[in-house]
């Protein structure tokens, strides 16, 4: 893939830069053209175009070289002893070459030493100037890729430090979704075999989507919620009438991408610090909601309560610092989580990240 990324940029860079060379020898020719025919001397157009070629034509060999070798900080002196003396020769080289034509000529009468005195006088300096200014060119473009090429390794490393850290986040919250969830299996094995079976064959529901989900950090809500509905099964089996689950969903968002794994840790959550830690019954809502381009989900329960301040329980466990790291990593500075104290009892987390709908049923 990289090869024939590579193709595909230099590709059209050539015909920018033959392009760039058939436009200055067309632009000198009729500069020079105009020049002489304001002097009443002018010779026909096609002529000063072959001169203009004839100046032009050492340029690619000009680039060639300039980037062959460099002006860089550590062989500056090197390199501009090299370039001077490479444009000292080409110049002088295009001197002669052109008084000789200019003599071969012969339409002023003048000496082969007068054309060549007259030539130097009048094109050395745009020899010089010109092959200067294609090195200026070249070094100029060289330290503008070399910096667009560390900026594109820098945001590919960025990308797979981020993939990285995403997927060890998502490995931390599978073996203690799986432990939490196999504990529960364990408690009910002796006070009820055939919910601990049913727990046991949700558990391998759960497994066999969340393996399926391995690689893949955002799913559509629909999918998100076939989990976490799975998931609720297996603890109302466990806590009976005392747990009731309430979603709030309209239809249309479930076509709306989310992180994988993103609700069943608040959910974990929010059974475990309050059906778990008293026998009252407990509800707990699900909410989903768009709101300034952003989609909103929300998990509250009436029975939790907030044993100290919100920051600091968003940085404490798995769940809900693994569930922040995730949105931070995922959306950066485009995410937001809230954990909130519900009057007169409950907590709400609230999560908001961009509003995207899947690509596969994303409007045209």
């Amino acid at each position: 893939m990289q090869a024939i990324d590579t193709n595909r940029r230099t590709f059209p860079k050539g015909w920018i830069v033959l392009g760039a060379l058939v436009l200055a020898v067309f632009l000198f020719a009729t500069h020079w053209y105009t020049y002489d025919a304001t002097r009443h001397d002018a010779s026909p157009y096609l002529y000063y175009v072959g001169w203009s070629f004839f100046l032009w034509a050492l340029a690619p060999l000009v680039l060639w070289f300039a980037r062959r070798f460099p002006i860089k900080a550590t062989t500056w002196r090197r390199s501009v002893a090299l370039h001077f003396a490479a444009s000292v020769a080409l110049s002088i080289t295009q001197v002669v070459s052109e008084a000789s034509l200019g003599w071969l000529r012969a339409r002023h009468g003048l000496s082969f030493q007068a054309a060549l005195s007259h030539y130097f006088v009048q094109h050395v300096q745009l020899y010089l100037v010109t092959y200067w200014a294609l090195v200026a060119a070249a070094q100029f473009y060289r330290v503008h890729d070399e910096s667009r090429n560390r900026q594109l390794r820098a945001a590919r490393l960025e990308m797979q430090l981020s993939a990285a850290r995403l997927e060890s986040l998502r490995s931390q919250l599978q073996p203690h979704f799986l432990f939490n969830t196999l504990n529960t299996a364990v408690g009910l094995v002796h006070e009820d075999p055939e919910g601990t079976e049913e727990i046991l064959l949700r558990l391998s529901q759960l497994l066999r989507a969340s393996l399926g989900d391995l690689r893949t950090n955002e799913v559509p809500l629909r999918k998100e919620m076939e989990f976490i509905n799975c998931y609720v099964g297996i603890q109302q089996r466990r806590f009976g009438e005392r747990l009731c689950v309430e979603q709030q969903i309209e239809r249309h968002l479930l076509d709306y991408t989310v992180p994988s794994l993103i609700l069943q840790p608040l959910v974990e959550n929010a059974i475990l610090h309050g059906i778990g830690t008293h026998k009252e019954k407990d509800k707990i809502t699900i909410k989903a909601f768009l709101d300034d381009g952003r989609l909103v989900l929300e998990v509250c329960n009436l029975g939790s309560t907030l044993n100290d301040a919100p920051e600091r329980l968003l940085s404490r466990g798995v769940g809900l610092a693994n569930t922040r790291a995730r949105l931070q990593e995922l959306y950066g500075a485009r995410q937001s989580m809230h954990l909130t104290k519900l009057e007169p009892r409950g907590v709400s987390v609230r999560l908001a990240f961009p509003a995207q709908r899947t690509p596969s049923i994303a409007p045209a």
